[in-house]
């Protein structure tokens, strides 16, 4: 069971989270660029600037997000690979108007074709 990831770790350790509702026009190097490196080896907001905190005081991302979510952990689900946080709603806002991007667009208009 590999779960070793910086992300679920801050997670389980405070109890809070925020998510960033990307919108269809995200350019792949954004998800690139928090989806696949890890926190334990690069300041992933170093040289980022369109993020904003929320009251909770933790980062949510500005640019190509029409909405944010900030949570507090109620339950957390073992599913062997990933853990499962559930959360109640603390704070949100809407931020734009584009669709947003499921996992759906994102294989088919943004990943690159190998």
């Amino acid at each position: 069971m590999q779960m070793e990831n910086l992300t679920r770790e801050i997670i389980e350790r405070t109890g809070r989270f925020n998510a960033s509702v990307l919108t269809e026009d995200v350019p792949f190097e954004t998800i690139r660029h928090f989806g696949m490196q890890t926190g334990r080896e690069t300041d992933k907001f170093a040289h980022f600037a369109p993020f904003s905190r929320s009251k909770n005081g933790l980062i949510y991302l500005t640019e190509h997000t029409n909405a944010m979510f900030s949570c507090e952990v109620k339950e957390k689900i073992n599913l062997g690979s990933h853990m499962m946080f559930i959360g109640e709603v603390t704070e949100s806002k809407v931020l734009g108007k584009q669709p947003p991007c499921t996992y759906a667009h994102y294989h088919k208009a943004i990943k690159p074709k190998l």
